[in-house]
């Protein structure tokens, strides 16, 4: 009991003293000599420190994270062991468990700097294994919460990552990213000097493009800084890496009527880690429209999604070998990058469960599409007023609302109430229609 009563006396002092601390008054030297007090109090004093770091209170995980910071050798061991029973024990947000991350990063830097050895209790292990930085899903609710936050929090959740220098955390960077917010931008752009990994330079390209120029002026920075580095600037244009898990399945729906086609991927075998990504092609104008997707599944609910996705939208998704559906997106991200158009926001995450080809390919889909009879750029317009897009072949409004006739048996073709195929000649100058019954004869599809 007298041990009990001592160890909630101690409690009460550590929880005293981090109250006490004024962050904003304090010097870095009285923050250190107050970590050093409490280290003089001995191991309990420094688990209970590190075991409070979620408890209420003004600042309070600022505070714990600033005195944590303090410790060394096996102190920091002793509070590192202290977080994994914290995320072992606590359900944590995404947030919260960005933010412990970086703080067991630093302290399991500290720990080996000193003591020469790897942490105890395969701390460093439990931390690689949290979902958050491999789950899309995840991520997205990262990104969300950091959506959320005012812009000083913003600041405070994204400074021990920026300060970090792991390419691990560079996803969550990715999706703050996604948010396109002014001040994100620069706080990141301003900081990605210190990520000396190829995986760097995609963000840095997503910067160089961004309308603010003190932005742009802090990728060119970052850029310089990865090349003193060692970092080659040859890879500025190679997409980020993929997900590891391989991909497994690649399905594609037919074109509708404005062209527009679902891709859809999916990665892993093992239970529980199966996950899949559908990204909706636009090649007229946008490149891409949407994507989504969801991660955690089984073969079979993986299968119930293609089922329910299928119903939902009206169209068959039909096998594509996978090399293919990346080529599609890859080529529609390229085309959207060309035209100056924001990719989803969502895209950015799913895009790695995508995929990049492995090799080139001729592709079925052709991205800013001209009119094949007078050379226009084929519009979402046209496309409402009666154009026609199929395949390779594209017709504008007025070319497509021209007389036409059968070009096997000459028969007149009405545009509104009979179907036909259309289909670039063979000499390729000039576009040929055929009606309903000669197309079955030919190859193609009819189109209405």
């Amino acid at each position: 009991m007298a041990q009990k009563r001592k160890g909630e006396t101690m409690g009460r002092q550590v929880d005293r003293l981090v109250r006490e601390l004024d962050l904003e008054t304090a010097s870095d030297a009285d923050v250190s000599d107050l970590a050093a007090r409490m280290v003089a109090m001995g191991q309990g004093a420094v688990e209970n420190l590190a075991r409070g770091v979620f408890r209420p209170g003004p600042a309070r995980r600022e505070k714990v994270a600033a005195l944590l910071a303090c410790l060394r050798g096996e102190q920091a061991t002793w509070a590192l062991g202290m977080l994994h029973g914290t995320v072992a024990a606590r359900s944590l947000g995404p947030m919260e468990r960005a933010w412990l991350f970086t703080l067991a990063r630093r302290l399991e830097d500290a720990a080996a700097g000193q003591a020469g050895q790897a942490p105890a209790n395969d701390v460093d292990e439990e931390f690689d294994d949290d979902p958050l930085l491999a789950d899309e899903t995840q991520l997205l609710l990262w990104r969300d919460e950091l959506a959320s936050l005012t812009q000083g929090e913003q600041e405070a959740a994204l400074e021990p990552i920026l300060h970090s220098g792991d390419e691990r955390l560079l996803p969550l960077l990715e999706m703050a990213l996604s948010l396109r917010h002014p001040r994100v931008d620069f706080l990141v752009a301003g900081s990605l000097g210190r990520f000396h990994t190829p995986a760097t330079l995609p963000l840095v390209r997503e910067l160089l493009q961004r309308p603010d120029p003190a932005v742009r002026r802090h990728a060119r920075a970052a850029l310089l800084a990865l090349q003193r580095a060692g970092v080659s600037a040859h890879d500025l244009f190679v997409a980020a890496a993929e997900d590891d898990e391989p991909v497994t399945k690649g399905f594609a729906t037919l074109p509708d009527g404005a062209g527009h086609m679902a891709i859809l991927v999916s990665r892993g075998t093992a239970p529980g880690r199966v996950r899949y990504a559908v990204v909706i092609i636009d090649p007229i104008e946008a490149g891409i429209l949407r994507a989504w997707g969801e991660s955690g599944l089984d073969e079979d609910e993986l299968e119930d999604r293609l089922s329910d996705f299928a119903d939902e939208a009206g169209q068959e998704l039909l096998p594509i070998e996978s090399n293919t559906a990346q080529a599609i997106v890859a080529a529609a991200e390229d085309f959207a990058r060309a035209r100056k158009h924001d990719l989803p926001a969502d895209y950015v995450a799913w895009r790695r469960c995508i995929g990049r080809p492995e090799r080139q390919i001729a592709l079925p889909v052709t991205f800013g599409p001209k009119c094949a009879e007078c050379g226009v750029p084929i519009s979402a317009g046209d496309i409402k007023r009666g154009g026609l897009l199929a395949g390779h072949v594209a017709l504008c409004a007025l070319c497509a609302a021209q007389p036409r006739s059968c070009a096997v048996c000459g028969r007149s073709l009405h545009s509104l109430f009979d179907e036909f195929l259309v289909r670039r000649a063979p000499d390729g100058s000039r576009v040929q229609f055929l009606c309903l019954p000669c197309s079955r004869k030919q190859p193609g599809k009819a189109k209405g």
